[in-house]
């Protein structure tokens, strides 16, 4: 299915800072589906282009890890007197939140280290050594902002995309009031069990994305929605994982009764639940509900409304 963003360009944003929305509002918007599947298809895009690097935060622990140190990486070269990415600076960015342990934290860096996500900035202990992001990382981080601007911008008529491009800066400003955000709402990081099975293992996030982006456009209705041929082979190569991985995934989903096939394998004809569709809507519309706002706040805290 190809998105269809014909949404009119919207008045509001020639005088004021784009609009931010909680997620309910975006669920409620005629072409959301149209923006979330744009989105979905760029990612999946990156994951195919970029396979290993994006693998390993394509589950949903890491993915808020690395924005965590994004964040302290982009508020650290904004203004040097706050706190760069250490072990100890990553373990204050998540006091009183249950997202990561001191050990979890200390093997993270030295798998980004591991994948060029960072560099060291000097040659301390494991507990103090500072790290920086990559350039290629930093270009990965302004294509995630880009890409769910675009998404967001072919739901409302907006123009966040052409702000970010005209405003490089304004990434240093959105994307840790973004973290922050996901970081505090339970919602995202503890997703429905319907989408937990796919987000808490190994490229989860993309085998959901993929799924998703095959439903045909057209209300859900109650009844399975057949999305073509679907392989747990071919979903593992394509995504660099094992197939028992990728049949693990798929085992699990059918039981909860979430997809299924024509046949008895984990191939050929397949089908999904409208529940795990809406699930992932759902749970979707607070990732660009949370983008949305640090997009706004950014242009507030920047003084800028167009590009």
């Amino acid at each position: 299915m190809q998105a269809i963003c014909a949404v009119p360009a919207q008045n509001e944003y020639s005088n004021q800072a784009p609009r931010a929305y909680e997620a309910d509002q975006l669920v409620a918007l005629a072409h959301f589906r149209d923006g979330q599947h744009l989105t979905a298809t760029e990612l999946l895009e990156a994951h195919r282009l970029l396979p290993k690097r994006v693998r390993y935060v394509a589950d949903i622990q890491r993915f808020m890890l690395s924005h965590a140190a994004m964040a302290l990486h982009l508020e650290h070269t904004l203004d040097p007197a706050n706190p760069g990415v250490t072990a100890t600076n990553l373990l204050r960015f998540f006091e009183n939140t249950p997202a990561a342990s001191k050990n979890t934290v200390l093997a993270f860096l030295v798998e980004m280290r591991h994948y060029n996500f960072v560099e060291p900035l000097d040659e301390g202990d494991r507990r103090s050594r500072a790290f920086r992001a990559t350039t290629d990382t930093e270009q990965l981080i302004r294509f995630y902002f880009d890409t769910h601007s675009r998404g967001l911008d072919c739901m409302d008529g907006g123009k966040r995309a052409a702000l970010l491009a005209a405003h490089p800066r304004l990434l240093h400003l959105a994307q840790p009031h973004f973290a922050r955000t996901l970081l505090h709402n339970s919602k995202w990081r503890n997703p429905p069990e319907t989408i937990a099975g796919f987000t808490k293992s190994d490229s989860g996030s993309s085998v959901i994305h993929d799924l998703i982006a095959r439903v045909p456009r057209g209300d859900l209705g109650s009844e399975p929605i057949w999305i073509g041929n679907v392989s747990a082979t071919e979903i593992a190569r394509h995504y660099v994982v094992s197939t028992t991985h990728a049949v693990r995934l798929f085992s699990r989903a059918k039981a909860q009764g979430l997809i299924g096939w024509q046949g008895a394998t984990n191939r050929g004809e397949c089908w999904i639940s409208p529940v795990l569709v809406q699930d992932y809507h759902d749970w979707q519309a607070e990732k660009f509900a949370a983008i949305s706002a640090a997009i706004r706040f950014a242009c507030e805290k920047a003084g800028i409304t167009s590009a």
